[in-house]
């Protein structure tokens, strides 16, 4: 196949149809059908693989839903939907860099196995049928932040993630949901157990304020690839790691509870935010369980 543009850099569509190119030729089992850069890097949950391995033999289908960011200015895009693997759904997360025309580098996340009460995640996403109308809205030129701006509204939410103690909230709108693998994880009261006081019934600005998350022991290799300041987006990349020293959190309403993460592991993710007016206004997550210390196999970039 030939280069995706010989006019020069992509504008925004051009980059989400290279990335819906690129999706289709998964779902075809047929790299033929994406135009690879001659040194184009590949990688699959952090492994480095030969582009054709992987979920690109064993991808069955693509889904309903559709979630995109691209990023004129770095080239890149990414994506968070629902593929089909073996007759099965999963959640799929993709980043495209594109230079001269090619994809030198795809970097994919397969969140394959249950997570907690998200079992039916993929197919809570896929009924969804697209991202709320919240993410097609384009900010006011003249109430765009920068592109640095954005870029530390979202870091702000992992500083209060991490090692989170309630002394940290980060600038969230009340209004805020945060998704998890296809399932709402905040102002969803019927996760909450009957005479408990309310977590899930919460926003995200709530939660953080509880203290609750103080076993997320470290978050790094944080990156923030594709940034679009016309919408208010924020693709991020990161890992979550859970050290399973912390048994119990001494939440700020003077509750002690017991937490039941009891060995090290690493959530590996991909996590999109809507940002306007200064606020996160929606999250995006997708969550693969991954080894504890595990490095994503991409350097660090700037924004």
């Amino acid at each position: 196949m030939g280069q995706l543009s010989t006019t020069g850099a992509l504008d925004r569509q051009a980059l989400i149809d290279a990335a819906e190119t690129y999706l289709d030729a998964l779902a075809a089992n047929n790299v033929a059908q994406v135009p690879f850069a001659l040194a184009a890097r590949f990688t699959e949950n952090s492994q480095e693989l030969e582009i054709g391995d992987g979920f690109w033999a064993t991808c069955s289908g693509r889904g309903v839903y559709k979630q995109f960011a691209a990023d004129p200015v770095t080239q890149q895009v990414g994506f968070i939907g629902v593929m089909r693997e073996s007759g099965r759904e999963v959640i799929f997360g993709l980043r495209l860099r594109i230079e001269d025309g090619l994809v030198s580098e795809a970097e994919t996340v397969v969140s394959r196995d249950p997570i907690l009460f998200y079992k039916d995640g993929p197919a809570k996403l896929e009924a969804r049928g697209e991202p709320m109308p919240l993410w097609r809205e384009r900010v006011p030129e003249s109430e765009r932040a920068n592109r640095a701006e954005l870029a530390a509204t979202a870091d702000a939410y992992f500083e209060a993630l991490q090692l989170n103690d309630g002394t940290k909230v980060p600038p969230i709108a009340a209004e805020c949901d945060r998704m998890d693998n296809g399932v709402m994880a905040t102002h969803a009261p019927e996760f909450d157990e009957p005479g408990d006081p309310p977590f899930y019934a919460l926003g995200p600005a709530e939660q953080l304020a509880t203290g609750y998350f103080g076993f997320v022991t470290r978050i790094r290799d944080r990156r923030y690839p594709i940034i679009d300041e016309e919408f208010g987006v924020v693709f991020s990349l990161s890992f979550l790691d859970h050290s399973g020293a912390v048994r119990e959190i001494a939440l700020t309403d003077g509750r002690t509870v017991p937490i039941g993460v009891d060995r090290p592991f690493a959530w590996q993710i991909m996590e999109v935010f809507k940002i306007t007016g200064g606020l996160i206004r929606q999250i995006e997550v997708l969550l693969n369980l991954s080894f504890y210390g595990m490095r994503p196999n991409w350097p660090a970039t700037a924004v």
